[in-house]
């Protein structure tokens, strides 16, 4: 009987801690873009981002380049579905001189392109 105890104590722990972990590895597809800054020599934008469904926050961003696309991607924060450990909303992204349109991720592999730049000035698509 401890035996068995032991044991299903030991698996609600790990369902638990899967929980409150997982989360923050798995990319989010409901992030928008709120606000945006560009650097005086166009090589960085600071970004303000939120999600739109009423659960969950972001914690990181991973970006790439491809062509004149930068592809960024968000991670939700820690602490399962509304965690916010580690949640944050601002962020730094590095631009190229090629970069002229930036996407977001929307899930299924899909992006979807939110920024470009005409001329030097950044807009919403």
């Amino acid at each position: 009987m401890k035996r068995l105890i032991t044991v299903l104590s030991a698996v609600i722990g790990c369902l638990i801690l899967m929980y409150l972990i997982i989360p923050g590895f798995m990319k989010r597809g409901d992030v928008y873009i709120s606000d945006w800054r560009v650097s005086g020599d166009g090589t960085q934008m600071e970004i303000r981002a939120g999600v739109m469904s009423s659960a969950g926050y972001t914690r990181s961003l991973s970006s790439r380049q491809e062509a004149d696309t930068l592809y960024l991607d968000w991670y939700g924060a820690f602490g399962g579905i509304n965690g916010s450990i580690g949640a944050k909303n601002d962020y730094t992204v590095q631009l190229n001189g090629k970069t002229e349109k930036i996407a977001i991720y929307r899930g299924s592999g899909s992006y979807e392109t939110v920024l470009v730049k005409k001329g030097n000035i950044w807009k919403k698509n």
